[in-house]
């Protein structure tokens, strides 16, 4: 999906129209083209391997913080391994079954100095250590993290990672990723100089219509929306006022640099104008470069620009495209986005007078069905692939852009606010960490709807989940089996997530879950009531087309 910056009569117009190829022809009469650039999955191995990783807990820790955490995960995998050290030549390395307790000896070390040691089990992630910062001094060039694990047989393994331990940042905001949840956390003068987590929810917003008028700023935050993706930047327009309105509602807003993130001089002269607002949350570089096939390197460098500039804010960016050169794309970023549009297409034939396939076509959607379901399979498949590609960008926090417009291309319909809240339930159960819908304002349904989830998913105590665990898939929706339910356990409250994904009435409704023992305390989302029987969750009466609730139990 390309977007078209056109600047008429002195004010920024924002055109966004499905005109990208992914690496296909789309026009009639063009000849097929294999797209180039595709991720695949690593080759098998016939025995399982140790996958060793180890992250640093949060993307940066500042001077004022004694202490962080690192992560190291030793999962097993049919797919990836860490090096190995002290393995005989020509083993195949891990056994099927390992010998012993399953335990593995662990040390970490910051600038080849002992700063942890401790046992995990294998097959095990997310392990927590606890480092001091005592001996580091705060500094831009980041430190090495090496972690070495030694299994029952005597065989060691070993994973390295970067640790930024910064100095303190008295100005503006300083905003971290969370990587054990994907969240984010941010200190502003607003928090009282304590890190807090945030679940941004809102939309992309054009600043110079809508949000040209400082009331209507005021009044967006109002509505309950937590974040707000401006498109435009200081070099578009004169917008330091406005962004003066955001900071005073703490309204937290991604800057916006689709159009010079590839002039790195422009880059270089924007960072300073914003980087020190309390209300700055991220960066936002390329829109869809993957689809205006913009060069494989551009992300990177402006990432390299804005990390050596600022590195007290992550970086964003959009993907439009299912699977093309993600790798390349992604690498420019902190947090990958994902667009899939799937409301009023035609998936399979396109207006341009051509079929819409793997290797052909553009439908508005790339490689989609034209359902719901698309939302959940492009965080999912973006998943895979950071996983795939291994390292740092295994953890990196995915985000959701769903549809909020209609047109008279590719999207024939405005969403329903069902399917509004249906996207992002089935976003959230599938670990998206955000959400930021294109465009506002919407239609004023949407608007409506879009705030009244809003206000529940951006505070307590919904929020605490969202932003403080993870989700656990128990029911994926499919084409043929249309409800879609995960969870997500903090402290000694669970929260369920249902959304049904497709247009019918399901008669009932029973999920199995973990254990037993649980009660439903409150529904804060949705019309439906549940109860619980033993270990099984179950709704009573219908559950309706697109359906969605939130169920608390304890």
């Amino acid at each position: 999906m390309k977007t078209v910056l056109a600047c008429l009569a002195g004010f920024l117009s924002v055109i966004r129209a499905q005109d990208s190829w992914c690496g296909k022809a789309y026009q009639a009469g063009a000849p097929e083209i294999i797209p180039g650039g595709w991720l695949y999955a690593p080759d098998t191995s016939s025995t399982p391997r140790l996958d060793l990783r180890v992250s640093p807990r949060h993307s940066i820790y500042v001077s004022s913080e004694e202490a962080g955490q690192v992560i190291i995960d030793a999962g097993l995998s049919y797919f990836t391994g860490a090096p190995q050290e002290g393995t005989p030549p020509g083993s195949s390395g891990i056994q099927p079954r390992w010998d012993g307790d399953g335990i593995l000896n662990v040390t970490v070390k910051i600038k080849c100095r002992t700063v942890a040691v401790g046992t995990i089990a294998i097959d095990t992630t997310g392990n927590l250590f606890d480092v001091q910062f005592d001996e580091l001094t705060p500094r831009f060039e980041s430190y090495p993290v090496k972690v070495t694990a030694t299994g029952p047989d005597g065989t060691t393994y070993s994973a390295s990672t970067s640790l930024f331990y910064l100095p303190e940042k008295n100005t503006g905001s300083v905003v971290k990723i969370d990587y054990l949840y994907g969240s984010l956390l941010y200190r502003n003068n607003f928090t009282n100089g304590e890190f807090s987590y945030v679940f941004p929810y809102g939309f992309y917003g054009n600043y110079d219509g809508y949000f040209r008028v400082h009331e209507n700023i005021v009044a967006y935050s109002n509505r309950g929306f937590s974040g707000l993706h401006p498109v435009t930047s200081f070099v578009d327009s004169d917008m330091s006022s406005q962004i003066d309105t955001m900071d005073a509602q703490n309204l937290l807003w991604q800057y916006d640099m689709r159009g010079s993130f590839k002039n790195l001089t422009s880059v270089a002269e924007q960072v300073p104008l914003v980087k020190d607002h309390p209300s700055l949350l991220t960066w936002y570089t390329g829109d869809e470069p993957d689809g205006w096939e913009d060069p494989l390197n551009s992300t990177q460098l402006a990432y390299d620009l804005l990390a050596e500039m600022d590195k007290y804010h992550p970086v964003a960016l959009v993907l439009n495209c299912q699977n093309y050169y993600f790798r390349d794309y992604s690498a420019g970023a902190d947090i990958v986005m994902e667009d899939a549009y799937p409301v009023g297409i035609n998936a399979t034939f396109s207006f341009h007078g051509t079929p819409c396939n793997l290797t052909y076509g553009d439908c508005g959607c790339d490689n989609c069905h034209g359902s719901l379901i698309d939302v959940p399979d492009r965080v999912d498949a973006f998943r895979a692939y950071q996983s795939w590609i291994g390292g740092q960008a295994s953890r990196k926090p995915i985000w959701a852009v769903p549809q909020s417009f209609s047109d008279t291309t590719y999207w024939r319909r405005d969403p329903t606010p069902e399917e509004v809240w249906a996207m992002d339930i089935l976003a959230f159960n599938h670990g998206a960490k955000a959400r930021f819908a294109w465009i506002y304002p919407a239609s004023d349904i949407i608007n409506d709807a879009a705030s009244k989830i809003a206000k529940v998913v951006t505070v307590s105590p919904v929020m605490e989940f969202l932003t403080q665990a993870n989700p656990v898939l128990l029911r994926g929706a499919s084409q043929t089996s249309p409800i879609d339910v995960a969870y997500w356990s903090h402290e000694d409250t669970v929260l369920v997530g249902v959304a049904n994904a497709r247009n019918v009435t399901v008669s009932s409704i029973e999920i199995e879950l973990p254990s037993d023992g649980w009660e439903v305390v409150a529904t804060p989302w949705g019309d439906v009531t549940w109860h619980t029987n033993g270990n099984t969750l179950v709704a009573e009466g219908l559950f309706p087309a697109f359906g969605t609730s939130l169920i608390l139990l304890k």
